[in-house]
Formats: C-alpha cells, sequence, structure tokens
C-alpha cells in the first residue's frame, strides 16, 4: 500500500513537471512580444519551476521521514508484542516441565518404595 502511494506521488510530479515545462513552451511561442521579454520570461519560469521543484523536494522528503518514523514505531511495537510473547511461552514451557519432573519423581519414588518392600 505504501508502494502504491510512493507511485501515485511520482506520476503526479512527474506529469507536474512535464505540463509546466510543456504549458511554458506553448505561451512562449505563441506570445508576441521581443527577444528580451521572452527571454527574462523564460528566466522567470525557471525560477517558478526551480521553486517549485524544491517545495515539492522538501515535501517528499518530510513524506519519507514520516513514513520511517512510522515503520519504525511499528517495528518496535511489534518487537515488544513478539518478546512478551516469547516470555510467556517460555513461562509456560518452565510450568510444564516443573510439573513433568515432580511427577516423574513421584512416581520414580513410588516405584523405589515398593522395590524395597
Amino acid at each position: 500500500m505504501s508502494n502504491n502511494n510512493n507511485s501515485d506521488f511520482g506520476a503526479f510530479f512527474s506529469g507536474f513537471v512535464i505540463g509546466g515545462l510543456v504549458g511554458a513552451a506553448v505561451a512562449l511561442v505563441l506570445a508576441p512580444q521581443s527577444g528580451q521579454e521572452t527571454r527574462q520570461q523564460i528566466r522567470d519560469k525557471g525560477v517558478e519551476l526551480k521553486e517549485q521543484g524544491a517545495n515539492s523536494w522538501y515535501s517528499a522528503k518530510e513524506k519519507a521521514q514520516h513514513a520511517a518514523e512510522d515503520g519504525k514505531m511499528r517495528a518496535a511495537e511489534m518487537a515488544s508484542e513478539m518478546r512478551h510473547k516469547a516470555e510467556e511461552i517460555v513461562r509456560e514451557a518452565a510450568k510444564t516441565a516443573t510439573k513433568k519432573a515432580r511427577s516423574t519423581k513421584k512416581s520414580s519414588s513410588t516405584s523405589t518404595t515398593k522395590n524395597d518392600e
């Protein structure tokens, strides 16, 4: 599910950048203006796209950091839960082993007393 979100974001971002570039190119070709004005407009669009790219980069970086933190928390919770379950299993196994040992000791001492008679 997380992989799908990353794929959707990447597709959106790619479409956004490509759409911006195509729109800028069409606007430059169709706009009646001088070469100097066109160059200035290209510079301005370049700065604008650079800022949009930086904003998108920081947004993606924040999302990745939050996802990593969330993953670490979930992993720690799962590890703690598994540790508690393992401790419980060990306690139950120890109880069962103790009961078996006592049962074996009782039956062993009972048969020894019968043999002595």
